[in-house]
């Protein structure tokens, strides 16, 4: 019985509420108030039936009657005004008359007034006629503001929210709503249902909502109406379109008179309809990363005068307009990030002179850059990273001010162009994964703000430029899985050198050299990676390298005596398996920082030391398949190893583990069996099988 009473309840309101949005909806219609009439009176001077003529906002033709009795009288605006389209008639000779006033269209967002005055000839006598206009939004007012909300929160599925509107409750406290005093009374001025669980459809009644500016709302919007192109005072419509949603709105928008700021997610816009956002005047951020968008953009983009951003990210725009140079101006963000479809930037880019973002990564299809690029001097950052097309920089590239440019999976440049080395301001540069490139110009020696190089899977590229040395500033340099066989001697000369990855392809020779002439000169080194190539001589050099916190020589050449002693305090990691080191561990409890200790396959010999135990931050110690003789020592017992932290199969160990080791926490989750009993032939431990 509650229930049923509830439904015939909501029944009543929401019949109420749609009877209103209907009747509200009507325009002002001034067609059905009598005219006035002036008693009859025939007393000398002028008598006026109204005193105050309000016209709607289409400026439609409303008059009054006057008796002018005495003399002839004559009617004009007591200021000059362009609003006023005409007055008839202007004047007139004694007696009853009627003047007809017809107002221009009201586009604006004010009601406007002025005042007439009216003359009686021979008298002078005077009297003024107060005309004013309202505006399209005149009629609208909190209420239905309000109305057109419920109308909103029901079709957005408003009951499944995770703040739903209570409509016993006044706007002031509805989530999301932002309230403004406008002539006196609270309106709507911003929607923002970014934290709802919404769905449905947007109503026709949210074009109701005049006084509106921002309308943000994020969800499943399936459906919007075409009544968005009323509110002229919105600047900016962010609404999250599910996907594929039909375009909605009319091929001139240019009743939107002030917004600013259009972004519709994955609407479905037809290439014949993208020349509708021309037609809004005051258009600044144009954001339509929707896959929906396919083709030519077409010409006419200048007309966006005011055009500052513009996202077509992830649209397959085959070309840019050819007058897109002209929104130079004011343009100064331009995304076209994972436009797979576009082929050419076309030859008026280089006009926009104060773009200071320009993304073009993922522009697969993308061949070159064309001349005059070098003519954005504005930007400040160039994204080309996965143009995996890309063959070509314009010659020019160099007049560019950037700071970051990302060449990253550009695999089929091959060349950079001599004017490289005038980006006198980068300070980062990526080349990862440009397969094709060959060569670095000797000009990249003039870069001397840069910080940062990744040459990453550069397989093409066999040698390094000399002028390399040059870059005294440059702190990180990775290069790994390159082309290289060789580093340049200047490698050394990099003093302010703190990241070092020169990692060589498993199962080929990588770099050649002598380790010390490449590497002891790297004296603020904190990082080196040179595992998998073939670098040779011994490790004193290490001493000299006193801020080292990861060494990876492993699999390299590496041969003489090892002294951990000689190793830099700050170690965390430690790589040098696979190598022809030999001697022994004494010093290792200098190590006091490191966590992973790689000693595996290499000529090392001696006894464990007892000094292990006080290794309290090594987690992973491999030493097997090397010629350690002894025991384990019972001080192992203490460390903190990590699972299969400890290796020692392939030695030369024998003798009794200490049972304090066998029953130890830590014995268990080495995995013994595998990573520590099996020995060289002929030796192993006599207590355990």
């Amino acid at each position: 019985m509650k229930i049923m009473k509830r439904y015939i309840v909501n029944l009543v309101f929401y019949s109420i509420v749609s009877l209103w949005i209907f009747s509200s909806c009507e325009d002002y219609d001034f067609k059905d108030i009598p005219d006035p009439v002036i008693p009859e009176d025939m007393t000398p001077g002028l008598k006026l039936s109204r005193d105050e003529i309000m016209i709607d906002a289409m400026g439609n033709a409303q008059g009054f009657e006057l008796r002018s009795i005495g003399g002839g009288w004559s009617i004009e605006p007591i200021e000059e005004t362009n609003w006023i389209f005409d007055y008839e008639p202007k004047s007139g000779d004694e007696g009853n008359a009627v003047v007809g006033i017809t107002l221009r269209v009201n586009e604006g967002m004010q009601e406007r007034y002025t005042r007439m005055i009216v003359r009686q000839e021979n008298t002078g006598v005077t009297d003024t006629v107060f005309v004013g206009q309202y505006t399209y939004e005149s009629k609208y007012t909190r209420r239905s503001d309000s109305l057109a909300l419920l109308v909103l929160h029901e079709s957005l599925n408003g009951e499944g929210w995770r703040n739903p509107w209570n409509p016993r409750k006044p706007m002031t406290e509805w989530s999301g709503v932002t309230l403004e005093e406008i002539n006196g009374e609270l309106r709507v001025t911003a929607l923002l249902l970014s934290d709802f669980s919404l769905s449905g459809n947007l109503p026709n009644e949210v074009g109701n909502l005049r006084e509106l500016t921002s309308l943000r709302i994020t969800g499943k919007v399936y459906k919007c109406p075409n009544s968005l192109i009323n509110l002229r005072k919105l600047e900016s419509l962010n609404v999250n379109f599910s996907d594929g949603t039909e375009w909605f709105l009319p091929n001139d928008m240019s009743s939107m008179l002030s917004l600013k700021e259009f972004k519709p997610g994955q609407l479905k816009i037809p290439m014949e309809s993208f020349a509708a956002f021309y037609t809004l005047p005051a258009l600044e951020s144009l954001s339509l990363s929707t896959i929906y968008l396919i083709g030519d953009l077409p010409e006419g983009i200048s007309k966006l005068k005011h055009l500052k951003s513009l996202d077509l990210a992830g649209t397959n725009i085959y070309s840019l307009p050819n007058d897109i140079g002209e929104l130079a101006e004011n343009l100064t963000t331009l995304n076209l990030r994972g436009c797979q479809a576009l082929a050419s930037l076309g030859e008026n880019i280089g006009k926009l002179v104060n773009l200071k973002t320009l993304i073009l990564s993922g522009c697969k299809v993308l061949k070159e850059l064309p001349e005059g690029f070098g003519n954005l001097i504005q930007l400040t950052a160039l994204d080309l990273s996965d143009c995996e097309r890309l063959e070509r920089l314009s010659s020019d590239i160099g007049n560019l001010q950037v700071s970051t440019l990302t060449l990253r999976g550009c695999k089929l440049l091959k060349v950079v162009p001599e004017s490289f080395g005038k980006l006198d301001k980068l300070t980062k540069l990526n080349f990862y994964d440009c397969a094709a490139l060959e060569s670095l110009p000797e000009s990249i020696g003039n870069l001397t703000k840069v910080t940062e190089i990744d040459l990453s899977q550069c397989t093409a590229l066999t040698s390094l430029p000399a002028s390399l040395g040059q870059l005294t500033g440059l702190k990180k340099l990775t290069m790994p899985r390159t082309g290289l066989t060789t580093l340049p001697a200047a490698i050394s000369s990099l003093s302010a050198l703190e990241e070092l990855d020169v990692t060589g392809k498993e199962g080929t020779p990588g770099i050649r050299g002598v380790a010390a002439d490449v590497f002891s000169g790297l004296t603020k080194l904190k990082k080196l990676n040179a595992s998998n190539n073939s670098f040779s001589g011994d490790l004193s050099w290490l001493k000299d390298l006193s801020a080292l916190q990861t060494l990876r020589l492993d699999g390299n050449q590496l041969s003489g005596q090892l002294d951990l002693s000689q190793f830099s305090p700050n170690l965390t990691d430690v790589y040098l398996s696979n190598n022809k080191l030999e001697g022994n561990l004494n010093g290792i409890s200098t190590l006091t920082k490191v966590r992973n200790l790689y000693l595996e396959h290499n000529l090392l010999s001696g006894e464990l030391p007892a000094e292990l135990g006080n290794c309290s931050t090594l987690s992973y110690f491999y030493l097997s398949n090397n010629n350690i003789t002894g025991t384990i020592p019972v001080e192992v017992a203490k460390m903190n190893l990590g699972y299969s932290g400890l290796k020692l199969n392939g030695n030369r160990m024998s003798g009794e583990i200490p049972a304090e080791v066998l029953s130890s926490a830590v014995w268990k989750k080495l995995y013994p069996e595998t990573n520590i009993y099996p020995q060289q032939e002929g030796y192993g431990f006599s207590n355990v099988k």
